[in-house]
């Protein structure tokens, strides 16, 4: 309804300026030149009319995904938006990211890779900016010898979108397989966590899970210095917003223990002594 309403509202307003518009020559120059006017300058009127019809027209052309979303009828949205992609080729970022999120919570993942597999060999630049929302489907499916490969491969391709976020998700691997000299050397490559406060503490927690116990002594006061930073009530507001990403999402489960760990309360002030045995659960 209010998508509906939104158009109404455009069209009033684009008419009732196009009138104005329209008349003010009648206001200063008089009836007299009015008409004289409006034949010189006839195209204004064409292009106006141009410019509704095409709005509009977007407006037409996106009633069904507003529709299918709103009612959460992704199963329908899902056939609107593969019709496009794969069969009129109409590939743009917001299309792929809106049917990656349909598969998501349909839980088709194998659609996802051959989405993934489609983009990559349609629309490099679009699947260089959709890297991270296909990665989380390969973290849920695929062994880690293939996932090892998988991001070995990412981290090395320096024209995909989200490097930091490809390194946690690589590390993340890493340390499932317990190869935590290596995760380190991924962890340390994040150049970006201190404007980020969601992607910091992710990336201190997992220091700490690869760390040594000698050197876990050196994360925690890095610890402590993020915490004084930045409060829990501060990090959650942050935390909830970037959960509208996958890949955040995808991590929310891990990157809750983090805030456990860095903001312990009771007995969640345990969560650091037993975080090597609990973060793969």
């Amino acid at each position: 309804m209010k998508y509906k309403l939104i158009i109404i509202i455009f069209n009033i307003f684009v008419l009732l300026s196009f009138s104005t518009i329209c008349l003010l020559p009648l206001i200063l120059l008089g009836p007299d030149y009015f008409a004289e006017f409006w034949l010189a300058n006839w195209f204004l009127a064409l292009i106006f009319l141009i410019i509704i019809l095409m709005v509009n027209a977007f407006f037409v052309y996106n009633w069904p995904i507003v529709r299918y979303t709103k009612t959460g009828k992704w199963d329908a949205l899902v056939a609107v938006l593969e019709k496009r992609i794969y069969g009129r080729k109409i590939i743009t970022y917001s299309n792929v990211r809106l049917l990656t999120y349909s598969y998501f919570l349909l839980g088709r993942k194998k659609q996802i890779k051959t989405l993934e597999k489609h983009i990559k060999g349609k629309r490099k630049s679009i699947y260089n900016k959709a890297f991270l929302m296909f990665s989380c489907a390969n973290l849920i499916s695929d062994s880690n010898d293939h996932l090892k490969a998988y991001f070995e491969e990412a981290v090395n391709n320096k024209s995909l979108k989200g490097m930091d976020w490809i390194l946690i998700n690589y590390a993340f691997v890493l340390i499932a397989n317990k190869e935590f000299d290596k995760a380190l050397a991924m962890l340390k490559k994040i150049d970006g966590a201190k404007n980020n406060p969601i992607l910091e503490l992710t990336k201190l927690y997992f220091l700490f899970m690869a760390s040594k116990l000698e050197d876990q002594k050196a994360i925690a006061l890095l610890k402590e210095n993020f915490t004084k930073k930045i409060s829990d009530l501060e990090f959650e507001k942050r935390f909830e917003i970037e959960k509208g990403d996958i890949h955040i999402l995808f991590l929310s489960k891990i990157i809750s223990q983090a805030k456990e760990w860095a903001y312990p309360t009771g007995l969640l002030a345990k969560t650091e002594e037993r975080a090597h045995s609990s973060l793969f659960k």
